[in-house]
This record gives C-alpha cells, structure tokens and sequence, in this order.
C-alpha cells in the first residue's frame, strides 16, 4: 500500500464496520479499501439498470376509475 489516511468514524459507523468485518472475515482496512472500491466505481442509476428499459404490457382498463385515470393520464 503506498498511502495512508485517517477517517473519522462515529460510534454506530464503527460498531457497523465491526460487526461486518467479523461478518465476512477482513481486516478493517481491506473492508475499508473494498468500500472505496465499490463507490469510486459506482455508476449511475440509469447505467446500472438500462437492461432493464422497455415497455410493460398490461391490458386496457374496461370501466371504472383505472379507464378515467388511463384517459386523463393521471397518475
């Protein structure tokens, strides 16, 4: 590792990094590094989702309130 930095962690922070290092068997700093990891890559919610993008079928409404609301476009 070529840098060090300090953070400042209040008490449920630090109780909740604990408790999932003993969860899943890291050093405080290799969890640390992953988290970094995982946010510095983070990408946008359009970007992680757009397999996603598409049409939703449903079938027309016949009577009632879902007919007015379709043909007012209320939502």
């Amino acid at each position: 590792m070529d840098t060090t930095i300090t953070v400042r962690l209040d008490r449920s922070q630090d109780e909740r990094l604990t408790a999932r290092c003993k969860a899943t068997g890291k050093t405080r700093s290799a969890l640390v590094r992953e988290l970094i990891d995982q946010g510095l890559d983070d990408r946008p919610l359009g970007r992680r989702i757009g397999h996603l993008k598409g049409t939703l079928s449903l079938p027309a409404p016949k009577s009632g309130r879902p007919k007015e609301i379709k043909d007012r476009n209320w939502r």
